[in-house]
């Protein structure tokens, strides 16, 4: 049996109200993104693939930033093409495009070629972000739903996927080598494309509007803008999870081992408090934008990070990383349901492909700030570069809201 997604500014879609259960389409996204998290070896393992092929930190850090590169671009690829072709279109291509990528990668020598790869590899390689977001707009109608299935999506999707990812990566990684996980990931994301073209009903074409929507529509909103440089700053500093924490212990004289505990605390924290904190979120959210809880989740992730800072022992780091799990919930279940109220039809997947950029250019700027504040500073400074790309990030939040405020009465 195949299911109907959600397509493109081809024409309406049905959707699912307030009284009806979720689609089985939003299932069908929601496993196969849980599959291709759960064994996504090849983002956070890239640095030891290129480590373990006998080059330098340099090479490193520039195949890191050539993925970073490529998963910018692709956010915005990815999202205008859900529009143009429709989700599920975009879905089977990307899937099977990194399927070939990353098993060209797991036997790429070379500087250049796991350069190339790698910027290759970062267009395509989080392509399901923007076609499940958007999936997610046109597909439920109620913001209460909705906010309960981005809760789910963090919490038990990224997460738990992320912790799965960890663990059996770094069990694996050794014994099996990272060439391998590769070619794993590669497998997942093939079956993924297999799944979506067994179970997802193909993208229906309907007459195209007078008038094509492009990004330049998207940026000439003031309320994406808002949100897009207000995700930004939070996300800069929450990525210091990734980013600053590792560097911070090392100096701290810490092994892989115990950094990789702190990643399991805050994954486990997320995953626990998920359906706990859910049902007061999704109520919170079903009337209008919360404002108020995305800015104050923002300074509450923005402080963990920052306190962390401060940390000497492997207790200490994970139980700042655990801390951040409330604000990280809250944070992602009121900004995807911003987004989700202020796409037009025809660009969803431009607008969520927007959005999911804020990640990857967090993903590109936080190891720059870590790096530079810790060489130049120390953790104070690493401290104070955190406060304030956070607290900027909740700064924006009064213009946000204000403009947000400012549209619906207009409407």
């Amino acid at each position: 049996m195949t299911t109907t997604l959600a397509t493109t500014n081809q024409g309406p879609a049905p959707e699912i109200t307030a009284d009806e259960g979720y689609p089985p389409a939003i299932w069908v996204l929601l496993g196969g993104n849980f599959l291709v998290r759960a064994l996504g070896f090849a983002y956070p393992f890239m640095a030891y693939h290129v480590a373990h092929r006998g080059h330098g930190a340099t090479a490193v850090g520039a195949v890191l930033a050539a993925f970073g590169v490529g998963w910018v671009v692709g956010q915005l690829v990815c999202g205008s093409l859900v529009d143009r072709i429709g989700g599920r279109t975009t879905l089977i291509a990307s899937m099977l495009v990194t399927a070939v990528l990353l098993t060209l990668l797991a036997g790429a020598h070379s500087v250049f070629a796991l350069l190339v790869g790698a910027v290759l590899a970062g267009v395509v390689y989080d392509a399901p972000r923007p076609v499940v977001s958007a999936a997610i707009t046109e597909l439920i109608s109620d913001p209460e739903k909705r906010a309960k299935v981005d809760a789910l999506r963090y919490g038990c999707v990224m997460n738990a996927g992320a912790a799965i990812t960890g663990g059996l990566g770094g069990l694996l990684a050794d014994r099996i080598g990272t060439p391998t996980l590769y070619l794993v990931n590669a497998a997942a994301c093939a079956a993924f494309a297999l799944v979506a073209l067994a179970y997802i009903a193909p993208d229906v074409r309907r007459p195209a509007p007078p008038t094509k929507s492009t990004y330049r529509d998207a940026f000439s909103d003031s309320r994406l803008l808002l949100l897009l440089a207000s995700s930004v700053g939070t996300l800069t500093a929450l990525w210091g999870l990734y980013a600053a924490m590792p560097m911070l212990m090392t100096a701290a004289g810490l092994d892989v081992g115990s950094y990789g505990l702190a990643q399991l605390a805050n994954a486990l924290a997320v995953v626990v408090l998920t359906p706990l904190i859910t049902p007061w979120l999704s109520a919170r959210v079903a009337s209008r934008p919360r404002l108020d809880i995305l800015a104050v989740a923002t300074l509450w992730v923005t402080v963990c990070m920052a306190m962390a800072s401060f940390a000497h022992t492997s207790t200490e780091f994970s139980v700042a990383a655990a801390a951040c799990a409330p604000g990280e919930i809250a944070w992602f279940v009121v900004g995807a349901g911003i987004v989700h109220r202020i796409a037009p039809p025809a660009l969803r997947g431009c607008y969520h492909g927007l959005w999911g950029m804020a990640l990857a250019v967090a993903a590109v700027t936080a190891p720059i700030l870590a790096s530079y504040s810790l060489s130049r500073g120390g953790p104070s400074l690493m401290a104070i570069a955190v406060l304030v790309v956070g607290v900027t990030g909740a700064a924006l939040c009064a213009p946000l809201a204000q403009a947000l405020e400012l549209r619906s009465h207009a409407k």
